[in-house]
């Protein structure tokens, strides 16, 4: 693994603190000539209790995108739609099917 990157941290609750962090996962697939990227997607919700705890949520998915922009993309529209952990693979396979489709259509 190459390291998360931090994409977007947003605050879904202004009552409980609660927040969403984006996070892009790149990882090296390198060969003897070639040095290829593939790009996985982390979220974790954190919720902050009182007293100092916390109660955290994470999915990740690693290995989905051989394309660094398609990658940013997909974690745009899934920050601005709010997606949740638990909610990240039925989004990314909803995701992938309107992509495949799209580019089926373009044929």
């Amino acid at each position: 693994m190459d390291g998360t990157i931090l994409y977007k941290s947003i605050r879904i609750d202004e009552n409980i603190p609660t927040y969403i962090d984006y996070y892009i996962v790149p990882e090296s697939i390198s060969a003897a000539y070639c040095d290829l990227k593939c790009y996985g997607v982390k979220i974790e919700k954190t919720l902050l209790l009182g007293g100092g705890g916390k109660i955290i949520e994470t999915k990740q998915i690693n290995n989905v995108f051989y394309r660094e922009n398609d990658v940013y993309e997909f974690i745009s529209e899934a920050s601005e739609e709010k997606i949740e952990p638990r909610t990240l693979p039925l989004y990314m396979e909803k995701y992938i099917t309107e992509s495949l489709r799209r580019a089926k259509d373009k044929i």
